[in-house]
């Protein structure tokens, strides 16, 4: 329980920390013409078809689950964030749950797709911003991972040993 406490603390810490900036560029720029919460996106989305929803759904799956049958076998002896929760069984969901989505995916969409994108996408086109955006996650969460010697000496190795090509370049 104290475990799950810390790790909601911390994951509110976080949120507050990365919606800081946002709060205060909305606050000089717009305050009084667009709410906060629609200006950093957390609205209601339009309706789809939900044929098309589901589509989009076990298409992402299904790329997702290829994907990360050829990546997981790389990260198995690699210690990761989520390397806290192995062993645990299900007394570790609500841990995972906090994790997963408090302190990993909100403070992420927040930053990169309700104010970074939100910014450029009314400057430039949509397919621009959204690639300069996507592109800056890429950094954001590649920089971490590169700076791990195991990842990168297993990564490393595994891409020598199957391709025999020189990638030094990548981290």
């Amino acid at each position: 329980m104290v475990n799950e406490l810390q790790r909601i603390i911390s994951a509110f810490i976080q949120i507050l920390f990365i919606i800081l900036l946002p709060s205060i560029w909305w606050f000089l720029t717009v305050r009084g013409k667009v709410p906060f919460m629609e200006w950093i996106g957390l609205k209601s989305i339009k309706r789809v078809k939900d044929s098309d929803l589901i589509s989009w759904i076990i298409g992402g799956f299904l790329l997702f689950t290829i994907f990360y049958m050829f990546v997981f076998p790389l990260t198995r002896s690699i210690e990761t964030a989520t390397s806290a929760f192995s062993g645990m069984g299900y007394k570790a969901l609500p841990s995972i749950l906090i994790y997963s989505i408090l302190q990993t995916s909100l403070p992420e969409e927040l930053l990169f797709r309700g104010f970074l994108l939100k910014r450029m996408a009314n400057h430039m086109p949509f397919v621009f911003a959204n690639t300069i955006q996507a592109i800056a996650f890429w950094i954001a969460s590649w920089s971490i991972i590169c700076f791990s010697s195991k990842f990168r000496s297993h990564f490393f190795h595994y891409i020598f040993y199957w391709s025999n090509s020189s990638l030094s370049w990548f981290c």
